[in-house]
């Protein structure tokens, strides 16, 4: 129909408006009308097929159980009778139980996976899958602890999701040869952030030999964009005193020239390394509680806090001396009354009633967290 519209136009024939008009209803009905009827279609394809599933569940799950705690599972016996739907089943079963169960019977359910060829059509995926399969055939690879040939071949990590994937399977089989390796792999050439797990997975890495990441984020965090940086911010703030060693300029020249959010951020991750000298320049703590933003004036007075030497509360407390904005106050105040024994003089003298009011504040919320304690027990 639309070829023959072209074709009659092209000849200078003149088509009417309504006879256009009434094409073009009827092409999109008709397009509707397929779309509804797929819909349709599979929506009743899947139902039918979790009915089967439904149907069936019951009673693979029983005998799994049954063969898990046998002597001999039989896993290849039993597998070589199931149907297509059934093998199904069992492969979600698998999947559940090895999420569930550790030790012993973990592994004895490995060898299910390996009955059901799970490990090939994983290889076969990250060789060939989208990236959605080759994650998927990553989390198979790591539930049953089968590395195998596939990560020594030429498959590489694509995406920062991939890289957490593929660092975590290394990790859960041993095969991660260190802490370096596995920096390495999180972030080596790497320009988007990473997911909640990726994050989580450098934050298992880091924490184990924190030097890595500080060496590899001083060369290069100002080639990442924002949101990485402040992840791998966030993931140093938790590393506390395991930093023995390592270059630490990096954050304090984030903290220094950086945006608003990985300023703040900086801010955070420098709260757990008060103890370096380096860090106690008069300077540089001046610098930092006359930064322009509340936000991050908000995370230096933290940070201070957290160190909570006397130098460090001086120049917190003169800060608050002079700090205008309300929320930076309230914030910077309760921080430091948290600190309130390591004061020989009573800082209301200089900070007057909000002082006073800080310190009702920390009260209460010590006495309401007693409270929830002694409820839950």
């Amino acid at each position: 129909m639309i070829g023959f519209v072209l074709a009659v136009t092209a000849f200078g024939y003149s088509v009417p408006r309504t006879v256009v008009l009434v094409f073009v209803a009827l092409v999109v009905g008709l397009l509707l009308a397929v779309q509804f009827y797929l819909t349709i279609g599979l929506s009743v394809y899947r139902s039918v097929k979790q009915t089967r599933h439904d149907r069936v569940e019951p009673e693979l799950r029983g005998e799994l159980l049954d063969r898990l705690f046998a002597e001999d599972p039989g896993w290849e016996a039993w597998v070589g009778g199931l149907s297509t739907v059934e093998r199904d089943v069992v492969e979600s079963l698998l999947d559940e139980h090895l999420r569930e169960l550790d030790g012993t019977e973990a592994e004895t359910l490995r060898g299910l996976g390996d009955a059901l060829g799970i490990p090939e059509r994983a290889g076969q995926r990250l060789e060939a899958g989208d990236e959605y399969e080759r994650l998927h055939a990553l989390t198979w690879l790591t539930l049953l602890r089968r590395p195998g040939p596939h990560l020594e071949s030429s498959f590489e990590p694509r995406t920062p999701r991939e890289r957490a994937s593929v660092v975590t399977l290394l990790e859960q089989t041993d095969r991660l040869a260190d802490e370096e390796t596995g920096i390495e792999i999180l972030l080596d050439g790497i320009d988007a952030q990473f997911t909640v797990f990726g994050q989580d997975t450098l934050y298992r890495v880091a924490r184990r030999d924190p030097a890595p990441l500080l060496r590899t984020a001083s060369v290069a965090y100002q080639t990442w964009p924002e949101p990485l940086l402040g992840q791998v911010l966030a993931v140093c703030a938790q590393l506390e005193t395991s930093v023995r060693d390592g270059e630490l300029a990096w954050i304090v020249a984030v903290l220094e020239t950086g945006t608003e959010a990985t300023r703040a951020a900086a801010a955070d991750a420098l709260a757990s390394f008060g103890w370096r000298e380096s860090l106690r320049d008069r300077a540089f703590l001046e610098r930092a509680v006359n930064d322009p933003s509340p936000r991050v004036r908000n995370a230096v007075y933290e940070m201070l806090a957290s160190w909570g030497d006397r130098a460090a509360l001086d120049v917190l407390q003169q800060a608050l001396a002079e700090e205008t904005d309300p929320g930076a106050l309230t914030a910077g105040m309760t921080a430091l009354a948290r600190r309130r024994d390591r004061f020989e003089t009573d800082p209301g003298v200089m900070l007057g009633a909000a002082w006073d009011w800080s310190l009702e504040h920390v009260e209460y919320d010590r006495l309401a967290r007693r409270a929830e304690t002694q409820k839950v027990r």
